[in-house]
């Protein structure tokens, strides 16, 4: 080979050692992809925050000290698991603060109740046997108003665990019944089985950023022997004139089929009074009730689920022990007229001297 040709081949060889020296390095052809796209924050992964965006203008304060109205309480036959009496459930009465095991609950069982006012507020006041509203069972109590004073349900204010001591609006909803069926067919009757939907309507709930009004219901727990859930609701969104009940539930917590005794019928809900025939309790159990109380005017005395007026003549005392015989016959003593549904209503209606 000549000289050219040798050097012509070292030439090449040189030119491409020095493009191999100097050529970039090469990206990887296959990019490594993330695992999973970034994660979009929903309202189930965002921070909960406790005070909605809300001012608020008007606080309650304390309420004025009035009577009480008492209820029948179970305290003293729980440990016999049972009620003494106050379950009638034909006129919508419920004494039924027990498990459908009959254990009882006295923090469901209501001793009285009462309405006070200032010039801002009405004030109810629900008394309870037991001292822990924040009961585990997770207790819901609720104020029912009827405005147009048919009885039947035109409002139902319900507060729900935790319960504090200071006053809040944040646990409590409103809700209305749009179409007059709160208490099935007729006003305090059971009517089961009735397919209606009670208070139908929510139309005040902080939790849900559902502003009637921003002051308009309020709700604390007070301490003591006993303890007590207290509400505060605005007299102009109230009205002057209506009737009200107040109800501890921890068992169907669903104001779509108020009244509860128009969706079961006595048999399926059992009884929690013995001799009923209906003993123990069935699908229906963990909620007492109270009867209607007027504010604002003077009751007749015959509306569906009217309270009985308390008279207190010379008190004799009786505790009736035969089913729907009134007591004061039983006793051989006049009835005063104020006990409409006979023995169930004791000791509310008093015998008067013979």
């Amino acid at each position: 080979m000549d000289k050219g040709k040798i050097f012509l081949i070292l030439c090449i060889v040189l030119l491409l050692s020095l493009q191999a020296c100097t050529l970039p390095e090469q990206a990887s052809s296959t990019p490594e992809l993330p695992t999973a796209a970034p994660e979009t924050p929903t309202a189930s992964t965002l921070p909960a925050t406790e005070e909605p965006g809300v001012q608020h203008e008007v606080f309650p304060v304390s309420a004025p000290n009035v009577q009480p109205y008492p209820d029948v309480t179970s305290e003293g036959t729980a440990p016999e698991r049972r009620a003494p009496y106050g379950d009638s459930y034909s006129i919508n009465r419920l004494e039924r603060p027990f498990l459908q095991d009959m254990t009882y609950v006295s923090d469901l069982d209501i001793s009285a109740l009462s309405i006070a006012q200032d010039d801002l507020w009405y004030y109810v006041s629900i008394g309870l046997v037991g001292k822990n509203p924040n009961n585990p069972l997770g207790i819901n109590y609720s104020v029912e108003l009827d405005t147009n004073l048919d009885s039947f349900g035109d409002f139902l204010i319900v507060a729900s665990p935790p319960y504090t001591e200071e006053w809040t609006a944040l646990n409590v909803q409103v809700y209305q019944d749009t179409n007059n069926d709160t208490a099935g067919l007729s006003a305090s009757k059971s009517d089961a089985p009735f397919a209606g939907d009670g208070f139908d309507a929510l139309i005040h709930s902080p939790v849900d950023d559902l502003w009637l009004d921003p002051d308009l219901a309020w709700v604390r727990m007070g301490e003591g022997e006993y303890a007590t859930i207290q509400f505060a609701f605005k007299k102009t969104w109230a009205g002057s004139r209506f009737l009200y009940s107040v109800m501890a539930d921890g068992g169907p917590r669903n104001p779509s089929i108020l009244d509860y005794v128009d969706q079961w019928t006595l048999p399926e809900a059992g009884s929690s009074v013995r001799d009923t025939g209906y003993y123990p309790l069935g699908q229906l159990f963990a909620v007492d009730n109270t009867c209607y109380q007027a504010f604002g005017f003077n009751p007749t005395g015959t509306e569906p689920k009217i309270c009985p007026v308390i008279v207190q003549p010379e008190i004799i005392e009786v505790v009736p022990e035969t089913p729907g015989v009134d007591a004061c016959t039983a006793m051989g003593q006049p009835n005063p007229g104020n006990c409409p549904y006979g023995w169930s209503d004791y000791p509310f209606c008093i015998c008067t001297p013979g």
